[in-house]
């Protein structure tokens, strides 16, 4: 009885194939303009459901391509780069053309965070109208973003970092930026830390902590403390123990988690995130020349949980030691 029943239900698969099969050549073979009785020859519904088919399954595929465009086109590109403060100054036209270039076609920035960025205009130049200046935010670590995809709300700046944070080669600053993208508000800080001498060891460390407390202190002041949050950093943190470094600790124990690094000498620049806002979505390593530290970006998207639309009180202008501070040295550092 067994045998015969999957004889049967063989037979039975078979008939049912042969049907939906059939009517995929009765166009060609066996319908003409009309049947024996005049009636016009159709396709019965099998053989339509089968002819639909393709389309359906082609209008799947560009739903999900959709939904794949959607996805990518909802990310935030953020480049970290030290450009070389070599780059900057009379006769170094071309090589801010390709950090332009790099910018905007290779790495195809959103919002880039600079380090060594010693002219803003210089670059800004060089950029055109592809990526647009946060002002005020040279010398060292000029912000840019890309119009039209990121929104500037007209408050930039730059801060000291104070004498304890600064090193022999150079003072060193947090460079500041109120941006806006998809509906919310986020604020992008660039900044780069001390190095060598007084600076190494334990000794960067303690140094590294109070440049992370200077930034979470201007992030207070700016009324940005309830916004999302980016920090693009060439932190030196080789000093103390790259990830152990107190200043990384710092802001990962106050908010933030490493969204990605660059591998210049074994990862010491770095982009940090607000960690309940920002989703990291990919992390890529770029070109070097003619810097000496490898570009990178990271993906970003929004959480659930951001919130980029609380009310912030209008922050105040500049503090005498944010903008129009002679330099005491020209930047002079390896790293």
């Amino acid at each position: 009885m067994r045998a015969l029943a999957s004889a049967w239900i063989v037979a039975s698969m078979g008939l049912a194939l042969s049907a939906m099969a059939s009517p995929l050549s009765v166009d060609a073979d066996t319908c003409d303009a009309s049947d024996k009785h005049g009636r016009p020859c159709e396709h019965p519904p099998a053989a339509q459901s089968l002819v639909k088919g393709p389309s359906l399954v082609q209008r799947r595929v560009d739903v999900h391509q959709g939904r794949l465009d959607l996805e990518i086109s909802s990310r935030l590109r953020v480049l970290c780069w030290n450009v070389l403060y070599t780059n900057f100054g009379g006769g170094k036209t071309w090589q801010r053309s390709q950090i332009a270039d790099i910018m905007t076609n290779d790495m195809k920035a959103d919002v880039a965070g600079l380090q060594e960025c010693m002219n803003e205009n210089e670059l800004q130049d060089a950029l055109g109208d592809r990526m647009l200046k946060a002002p005020g935010t040279d010398t060292f670590n000029c912000i840019f973003y890309k119009p039209g995809v990121v929104t500037f709300h007209g408050v930039s700046g730059r801060r000291y970092l104070g004498d304890y944070g600064r090193d022999s080669y150079s003072r060193r600053y947090v460079s500041y930026a109120k941006l806006e993208w998809e509906g919310k508000v986020f604020w992008l800080f660039s900044t780069h830390w001390c190095l060598d001498n007084a600076c190494a060891g334990s000794n960067g460390g303690l140094r590294h902590k109070h440049s992370a407390e200077v930034i979470l202190a201007l992030r207070q002041e700016l009324g940005a403390e309830g916004f999302p949050a980016i920090i693009t950093a060439d932190a030196n943190s080789h000093m103390d123990g790259h990830d152990n470094d107190d200043g990384v600790r710092h802001l990962l124990a106050n908010g933030f988690k490493i969204a990605g690094k660059g591998p210049m000498a074994g990862g010491i620049d770095y982009i940090f995130v607000t960690k309940n806002d920002w989703a990291v979505k990919a992390h890529h390593v770029g070109p070097t020349v003619p810097s000496d530290h490898p570009s990178f970006y990271v993906e970003l998207s929004w959480t659930n949980a951001a919130d980029g639309s609380a009310p912030t009180p209008a922050p105040s202008t500049a503090s005498s030691d944010d903008t129009d501070e002679e330099e005491e040295e020209e930047e002079e550092e390896e790293e």
